[in-house]
């Protein structure tokens, strides 16, 4: 009888083969790792770019809707311009970076990749009226409660009463310049930029060499320079010359009627009597007085469109009450009455001027007590008791048919985070 022979059997086998399948598994498992991790790691940094991207144009898109609005004279809020892509926002602040400079900017945020652009403007050539007044070498008066709703620069000093403000910023050029008496900005906004400040107010900062106000002057910037004005001479005498190419008059008089002129040049005086209305349907050319009575209205013929229209003359201009100027009827039109006489009375405006540019090119422009203008340019400028300038910023972008026209145009354009 055979006896059974016993199979001893191996224990260990199982445990090695086991150890042999981890050690597998951990090597595919480094395999896949070592595959997915660049294309997951791309995959990433494309989602950064694209993401980077998205707030590059969304920065960019904020500065070009605020310069935009800046160079068609469309509502601006400098201060918080924000323009909305999608589910993200980015805003654009405007502020007065130097002298006849602004600066735009706009910081884009996509899921925190931030991109940040700027882009620096300066006035055009041309006509651009940049400021709600603008003073040559014989400086500026603003008698008490006289108020500058917008911003002045003056190549001489800037002498203010009580309580005579400038809502923007002022500038009061050379190493002669001063500021005094005179409140400066609104809501904590408007700088003050002269060599000497004085009893004067500023809501923002207080550019200067010298000041008897506390706080101190912020000496960081030099004295600002003398700016040209708006208009040159050459300017002047091409819109002479516009005139004179029209209809012929030695006096033009409209009395109690409606009548239409230009272009035109008048040898003697125009003259505007009460409640009369006198259409301007071209450049006209005044060699004496221009005389604007009590309610007359005088106006430009609506095929300016949104353009400018000029009265030049070489004698006075005398505005009185509730006479009243006005555009085309499009926005952003404006009417300008220039003055080349150097007499102190060479502009007077009693009350309410509506949207006109009053211009002395080589005299005074007095405001009287209670009036109001859209703008002020001249060599030396007077605003008496409680007048007003209400500045319109569209006048930046002044387009004179036949004549010169101004705008922003672009100084530099960069990325600058």
């Amino acid at each position: 009888m055979f006896k059974h022979a016993k199979r001893k059997i191996n224990k260990q086998s199982g445990a090695a083969m086991l150890t042999a399948v981890i050690f597998f598994l951990f090597i595919a498992l480094a395999i896949v790792i070592g595959l997915v991790s660049p294309s997951v790691r791309q995959f990433k940094i494309s989602n950064d770019l694209v993401k980077s991207r998205q707030s590059l144009f969304l920065s960019e898109s904020a500065v070009e809707d605020s310069y935009y609005r800046l160079k068609t004279a469309q509502t601006l809020n400098e201060a918080n311009n924000t323009i909305t892509l999608g589910s993200y926002s980015a805003t654009a602040t405007v502020t007065d970076s130097g002298y006849n400079e602004k600066t735009i900017s706009s910081l884009g945020d996509v899921d925190s990749r931030e991109r940040k652009n700027e882009l620096v403007l300066t006035p055009g050539t041309g006509a651009s009226f940049s400021y709600g007044v603008q003073v040559g070498v014989g400086g500026m008066q603003i008698d008490n409660g006289a108020v500058v709703f917008g911003s002045v620069y003056s190549n001489g000093t800037i002498n203010g009463g009580n309580n005579s403000t400038i809502t923007g910023t002022a500038y009061s050029a050379g190493s002669s310049g001063l500021i005094d008496n005179v409140d400066i900005g609104t809501s904590g906004v408007g700088n003050a930029y002269a060599h000497t400040i004085n009893n004067a107010t500023v809501q923002g900062t207080k550019y200067c060499q010298s000041t008897n106000k506390s706080p101190g002057c912020d000496t960081s910037l030099a004295d600002p320079e003398a700016v040209d004005m708006p208009i040159t001479d050459q300017q002047i005498l091409d819109w002479k010359a516009e005139g004179d190419a029209g209809d012929q008059y030695s006096s033009f008089s409209v009395d109690d009627a409606s009548q239409s002129l230009g272009p035109a040049h008048i040898t003697g005086n125009l003259f505007v009597g009460n409640h009369a209305s006198l259409t301007i349907t071209g450049t006209v050319w005044v060699e004496g007085n221009v005389t604007i009575e009590n309610g007359a209205n005088v106006s430009l013929s609506p095929s300016y469109g949104s353009s400018e229209g000029v009265i030049v003359t070489d004698g006075l201009v005398n505005i009185n009450n509730n006479a009243t100027f006005s555009g085309s009827g499009t926005t952003g039109s404006y009417l300008m009455v220039l003055s080349t006489s150097t007499s102190s009375s060479a502009i007077t405006l009693e009350n309410n001027g509506g949207a006109v540019i009053l211009y002395a090119a080589n005299g005074t422009v007095n405001l009287a007590n209670n009036a109001s203008a859209t703008s002020l340019n001249g060599k030396y400028i007077h605003l008496h008791q409680n007048s007003e300038v209400i500045y319109d910023s569209g006048l930046v972008n002044s387009n004179f048919v036949n004549g010169p026209s101004g705008g922003w145009s672009i100084s530099s354009w960069k990325e600058v985070k």
